[in-house]
C-alpha cells in the first residue's frame, strides 16, 4: 500500500488555515484602541487567528496520522479493466 500526503486536501486546507491564522496573530499585535472599541473591546484578530491556527494544526495532524492509502494492486486491476473495455469498444464488440 502506498501512502499519499502531499496532495491530500486536508494538508492543503490545514496549511492555508495555519498561514492565515499566523498572519492574523501578527496583525493582532498592532490592533489600535479605536479598533478594539469597534469590536466591543475584543481583539477579534487574536481570537480568530488562534482558532485558525488550532484548526490548521488539527487538519495537518489528521492528515499525518491517517494518511490516504492506495492499494496499488487494485489500481492496476482497474487500469486493466478500463483498457479491456476500451479495446472492446474499438473493436465494435458489445459492452459488458
Amino acid at each position: 500500500m502506498k501512502k499519499l500526503n502531499v496532495f491530500d486536501v486536508r494538508t492543503i486546507i490545514g496549511l492555508l488555515m495555519l498561514t492565515y491564522g499566523v498572519i492574523l496573530l501578527i496583525v493582532s499585535t498592532t490592533t489600535s484602541d479605536e479598533e478594539l472599541a469597534r469590536a466591543d473591546g475584543t481583539n477579534a484578530n487574536l481570537w480568530v487567528g488562534l482558532a485558525l491556527v488550532i484548526v490548521g494544526v488539527l487538519m495537518i495532524g489528521w492528515a499525518l496520522l491517517r494518511p490516504i492509502e492506495i492499494d496499488e494492486e487494485q489500481v492496476e486491476a482497474d487500469k486493466r479493466a478500463v483498457e479491456e473495455e476500451a479495446h472492446r469498444r474499438l473493436e465494435g464488440g458489445p459492452a459488458a
